[in-house]
């Protein structure tokens, strides 16, 4: 498809005292972006899964699908691209790439995913305006942090409203999640890494958590909850968990949409083509609305 070629380049989200070599977003577009040049285009954001501490699955996983959508009409809607890294759990027993206790980028828990994915989208609004224009999409873990995701996250001033959530694969419940693999210790081992406070479970979890907070897929115009039946790691009943919330919540201000994928978990972002298609059909019901928001 004739257009101007795609363009990628890594930058830091964070700075300073705290900040590791995780702080990262890798972002791509069809030449200089900001504000004033893509109004009216629609920011693709991913947050990538993992368990919370695979060091092999990055931001990088989302290359093959941008690959693809850049070869589709839907590039002239949208303004570019984005990759979220964020610190990991730790993972000592990783085959290649065992986490060291010294690592800061390797080594923490649940809130601190949370606030990275925060603090990089603090970062894209304020470099280039992204609030209430942007698509946010979460592969398995990356997509129960879209739904975990909350206004008032970071003291530093409230994220900004995506026009559209959607989720892959998400973990929702985490109780029933280990429940319903209790016979693989693994589950439950990455589960504990991310949050180790069992009894707190019930409040973080996307589908039953969150109780006086505001999430931020509430603000969403768009929300699209998407599984495969083809996936042997996330059992499709925590998709019904997330659209029973969702459907709870309606202000009759959103769509609400399930959307079937293919392929297995890790062939979704793999392959490219299955994620890109899933992003093209929820862009299709974002452009589908008229008006503005109320």
């Amino acid at each position: 498809m004739a257009g101007p070629e795609l363009q990628h380049h890594r930058e830091r989200y964070l700075e300073g005292v705290g900040a590791t070599e995780l702080h990262t977003v890798d972002i791509w577009t069809y030449g200089p972006a900001s504000p004033s040049t893509d109004l009216g285009k629609t920011w693709i954001i991913f947050i990538h899964g993992g368990a919370w501490r695979d060091p092999e699955v990055d931001s990088m996983s989302f290359e093959p699908a941008v690959t693809a959508l850049s070869n589709l009409p839907i590039r002239s809607s949208i303004a570019g691209f984005v990759s979220i890294n964020y610190r990991l759990s730790p993972y000592p027993s990783h085959s290649k790439y065992p986490s060291p206790p010294d690592d800061p980028s390797r080594n923490v828990q649940h809130p601190c995913h949370l606030e990275d994915v925060g603090h990089a989208l603090l970062y894209l609004d304020g470099k280039y305006g992204i609030e209430d224009r942007y698509m946010l999409v979460g592969h398995s873990a990356g997509a129960t942090m879209a739904f975990g995701l909350y206004l008032s996250l970071l003291p530093d001033r409230p994220l900004p409203r995506p026009a559209c959530v959607l989720g892959i694969a998400g973990i929702y419940d985490f109780d029933a999640f280990v429940e319903a693999h209790k016979s693989i210790p693994v589950y439950q081992q990455f589960m504990e890494s991310a949050f180790p406070e069992r009894s707190a479970w019930h409040q973080v979890s996307p589908s039953t958590g969150l109780t006086g907070y505001d999430p931020l897929w509430e603000r969403a115009k768009i929300i699209v909850i998407s599984n495969s039946d083809e996936d042997q790691l996330v059992e499709k009943e925590q998709d019904s968990y997330m659209l029973k919330r969702v459907k709870s919540r309606l202000d009759g201000h959103q769509q609400i949409h399930s959307l079937a994928a293919s392929g297995g978990h890790n062939e979704i972002w793999q392959s490219g083509h299955i994620l890109a298609g899933l992003i093209v059909q929820s862009m299709q019901w974002l452009q589908s609305l008229s008006g503005p928001r109320s």
